[in-house]
Protein backbone atom coordinates (compact mmCIF):
# COMPACT_ATOMS: atom_id res chain seq x y z
CA UNK A 1 0.00 0.00 0.00
CA UNK A 2 1.36 3.33 -1.16
CA UNK A 3 -0.06 6.11 1.46
CA UNK A 4 0.55 9.49 0.35
CA UNK A 5 0.05 13.12 2.03
CA UNK A 6 -2.00 15.85 0.69
CA UNK A 7 -1.86 19.18 2.09
CA UNK A 8 -5.59 20.01 2.36
CA UNK A 9 -8.34 18.50 4.32
CA UNK A 10 -11.02 19.29 1.58
CA UNK A 11 -11.00 15.95 -0.02
CA UNK A 12 -10.35 13.83 2.95
CA UNK A 13 -13.24 15.10 5.58
CA UNK A 14 -17.11 15.36 4.38
CA UNK A 15 -17.99 17.50 7.62
CA UNK A 16 -15.28 20.04 9.16
CA UNK A 17 -13.52 19.01 12.50
CA UNK A 18 -13.06 22.11 15.25
CA UNK A 19 -11.79 22.84 18.67
CA UNK A 20 -15.00 21.31 20.86
CA UNK A 21 -15.60 18.26 19.34
CA UNK A 22 -15.93 15.70 21.49
CA UNK A 23 -16.51 11.74 21.81
CA UNK A 24 -17.39 9.73 24.80
CA UNK A 25 -16.56 5.85 25.35
CA UNK A 26 -17.01 3.60 27.81
CA UNK A 27 -14.44 0.20 27.57
CA UNK A 28 -14.93 -2.93 30.17
CA UNK A 29 -10.75 -4.10 30.78
CA UNK A 30 -10.62 -7.74 29.76
CA UNK A 31 -7.93 -10.22 29.69
CA UNK A 32 -5.94 -9.49 26.70
CA UNK A 33 -5.84 -5.46 28.42
CA UNK A 34 -3.67 -6.70 31.20
CA UNK A 35 0.01 -6.00 32.50
CA UNK A 36 1.05 -9.06 35.41
CA UNK A 37 4.76 -7.73 35.50
CA UNK A 38 4.72 -6.19 39.66
CA UNK A 39 5.32 -9.23 41.64
CA UNK A 40 2.66 -9.37 44.50
CA UNK A 41 0.25 -6.77 42.98
CA UNK A 42 -2.74 -7.54 40.57
CA UNK A 43 -2.80 -7.66 37.08
CA UNK A 44 -3.69 -4.25 35.80
CA UNK A 45 -4.35 -2.35 32.77
CA UNK A 46 -1.00 -1.79 30.34
CA UNK A 47 -0.04 1.49 29.20
CA UNK A 48 0.06 0.18 25.55
CA UNK A 49 -3.87 -0.63 26.10
CA UNK A 50 -4.44 2.70 27.61
CA UNK A 51 -3.05 4.50 24.76
CA UNK A 52 -4.99 2.68 22.32
CA UNK A 53 -8.23 3.13 24.19
CA UNK A 54 -7.44 7.50 24.21
CA UNK A 55 -6.57 6.82 20.02
CA UNK A 56 -9.37 5.13 19.42
CA UNK A 57 -11.65 7.22 21.25
CA UNK A 58 -10.04 10.44 19.62
CA UNK A 59 -10.19 8.92 15.91
CA UNK A 60 -14.41 8.17 16.42
CA UNK A 61 -14.33 11.96 16.02
CA UNK A 62 -13.04 11.63 12.30
CA UNK A 63 -14.32 7.99 11.41
CA UNK A 64 -17.47 9.04 10.62
CA UNK A 65 -16.17 12.15 8.78
CA UNK A 66 -13.47 10.44 6.12
CA UNK A 67 -14.14 10.26 2.60
CA UNK A 68 -13.98 7.09 0.72
CA UNK A 69 -10.05 6.59 1.02
CA UNK A 70 -9.12 8.17 3.80
CA UNK A 71 -8.03 7.89 7.03
CA UNK A 72 -6.48 8.86 10.29
CA UNK A 73 -3.16 7.55 11.94
CA UNK A 74 -2.25 8.41 15.07
CA UNK A 75 1.25 10.28 15.02
CA UNK A 76 2.18 11.31 18.31
CA UNK A 77 0.85 10.92 21.96
CA UNK A 78 2.05 12.76 25.35
CA UNK A 79 -0.24 10.52 27.96
CA UNK A 80 0.47 10.20 31.54
CA UNK A 81 -0.91 6.66 33.17
CA UNK A 82 -1.66 8.28 36.57
CA UNK A 83 -3.36 5.04 38.14
CA UNK A 84 -4.44 1.44 37.86
CA UNK A 85 -7.79 -0.52 36.57
CA UNK A 86 -8.23 -3.84 37.41
CA UNK A 87 -9.86 -6.71 35.06
CA UNK A 88 -13.76 -5.86 34.89
CA UNK A 89 -13.16 -1.99 35.40
CA UNK A 90 -15.54 0.02 33.32
CA UNK A 91 -12.83 2.45 31.64
CA UNK A 92 -14.64 6.00 30.25
CA UNK A 93 -12.70 7.91 27.96
CA UNK A 94 -13.26 11.40 26.36
CA UNK A 95 -11.42 13.02 23.36
CA UNK A 96 -11.84 16.86 22.76
CA UNK A 97 -10.69 18.40 19.76
CA UNK A 98 -7.85 21.04 20.81
CA UNK A 99 -6.06 22.36 18.03
CA UNK A 100 -6.23 21.20 13.76
CA UNK A 101 -3.67 22.44 11.73
CA UNK A 102 -4.10 21.27 8.75
CA UNK A 103 -4.22 17.66 8.48
CA UNK A 104 -2.97 17.31 11.89
CA UNK A 105 -5.63 17.22 14.50
CA UNK A 106 -4.57 17.00 18.53
CA UNK A 107 -7.09 16.10 21.17
CA UNK A 108 -7.67 16.30 24.84
CA UNK A 109 -7.99 13.12 25.78
CA UNK A 110 -9.15 11.76 29.89
CA UNK A 111 -9.87 8.23 31.34
CA UNK A 112 -11.27 7.41 34.33
CA UNK A 113 -13.00 5.01 36.42
CA UNK A 114 -15.58 5.62 38.47
CA UNK A 115 -14.84 9.41 38.30
CA UNK A 116 -11.10 8.24 38.92
CA UNK A 117 -8.77 9.85 36.27
CA UNK A 118 -6.34 7.02 35.25
CA UNK A 119 -4.68 8.71 32.65
CA UNK A 120 -4.45 11.48 30.58
CA UNK A 121 -3.11 14.05 27.66
CA UNK A 122 -3.24 14.91 24.05
CA UNK A 123 -2.97 12.83 21.49
CA UNK A 124 -2.50 13.69 17.68
CA UNK A 125 -4.52 11.61 14.61
CA UNK A 126 -2.92 12.79 10.87
CA UNK A 127 -5.29 12.46 8.10
CA UNK A 128 -4.30 10.83 5.04
CA UNK A 129 -5.28 9.36 1.89
CA UNK A 130 -4.34 5.52 1.17
CA UNK A 131 -4.30 4.29 -2.21
CA UNK A 132 -3.38 0.63 -3.62
CA UNK A 133 0.08 0.33 -4.95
Amino acid sequence: MQIWRTPETVDLLTAAVGPGDRVHRSFEVGAGMLTGHVPGSPSVLSTPALIGLLEDTAADILRPRLTPGAASVGTWIGVHHRAPALAGDRVDVVATVATVAGRWITFDVTASVAGRVIGDGQVTQTLIRATGA
